[in-house]
């Protein structure tokens, strides 16, 4: 995953992919898919806070309600809040594309052992007190 101009650029194996492409495998695996998916929504929310945010400039910039053309604090107020949040929700939709795609990367990875090939055990009998090794 790397940034682009608008939107990010996708690669499998050295060969660019489409976004389609990534949302299909995104599907297979679970967990990268909910990761996805919230990636999906937090960049809703910063386009939408972008939004907020140029209405709000556009507003400040055709003020006509006094005379004196002052600023409405309401207006500055949307134009930095939707900034500040458009900045916020876009690094965490980064955050959560880079976490699905290492979740979907993880999945190809040999799973690990946490069983051992041997037991030990405990033996008492009449002849007395040991300990088996078992393969």
């Amino acid at each position: 995953m790397f940034s682009g101009f608008f939107d990010f650029q996708y690669y499998q194996d050295e060969m660019r992919i489409e976004k389609k492409e990534v949302h299909f495998l995104m599907q297979q695996n679970e967990e990268a898919n909910f990761y996805w998916k919230k990636s999906k929504v937090f960049s809703a929310i910063a386009y939408s806070s972008i939004g907020i945010s140029i209405i709000s400039i556009i507003t400040v910039s055709n003020n006509e309600y006094d005379d004196e053309k002052q600023i409405h604090p309401l207006s500055l107020a949307g134009y930095f809040f939707g900034l500040t949040s458009s900045v916020l929700f876009s690094i965490k939709e980064y955050n959560y594309k880079k976490k699905a795609i290492l979740k979907y990367n993880s999945s190809f990875d040999a799973p690990k052992q946490t069983y051992n090939s041997y037991k030990i055990k405990g033996v008492f009998d009449n002849k007395g007190v040991g300990l088996r090794l078992q393969f």
